[in-house]
């Protein structure tokens, strides 16, 4: 490996440690083994704060098979978020029991361009409608016009996604 290579990836090793030695004493971003999960919990976290919700990110995710709970209404969210440097367009598996589901779509400018936010019974109503699996894995798609996040649910974008400074 030459040195500059060598040196780029150790320097993306460091902010890497740095960033999970600051997360894992932060209420908010511990937890989750993946830092893009534990970001897209934050970004969920702050909206559902913003709509007065009072979530708490879930200390057992592996285990509770949903990454938040709601203070308010007992309610527990499941998170996924998917970056520009997602080329094939899905993530996880969508699965577990929770209540309702947050869908993220990060940008190249690493802003948060799209937010869905569905119940996990239409969720699953618009699944069956589709004739497709009710535990799929994440995908871009999903928050399109045709998705099933506009079909079944709502998806935040534009100016009614910017109010909530998200990302």
């Amino acid at each position: 490996m030459n040195n500059q290579r060598k040196q780029l990836c150790l320097n993306y090793l460091k902010a890497r440690k740095a960033f999970l030695e600051e997360a894992n004493k932060d209420d908010v971003l511990h937890g989750n083994d993946n830092i893009v999960g534990r970001i897209g919990e934050a970004i969920a976290h702050s909206f559902l704060e913003q709509l007065g919700k009072k979530p708490e990110v879930v200390r057992n995710q592996s285990k509770a098979g949903y990454d938040i709970i709601c203070l308010s209404d007992n309610s527990k969210i499941s998170v996924k978020m998917i970056t520009s440097e997602n080329k094939s367009g899905s993530t996880s598996q969508i699965k577990h029991e929770w209540h309702e589901l947050i869908g993220i779509e990060l940008g190249e400018d690493l802003k948060v361009i799209k937010l869905g936010l569905i119940t996990r019974k239409n969720f699953e109503l618009e699944l069956t409608k589709r004739n497709q699996r009710l535990a799929p894995n994440f995908s871009r798609a999903m928050l399109k016009e045709t998705g099933v996040f506009a079909k079944a649910g709502k998806i935040y974008i534009g100016e009614e996604l910017a109010k909530y400074n998200l990302l």
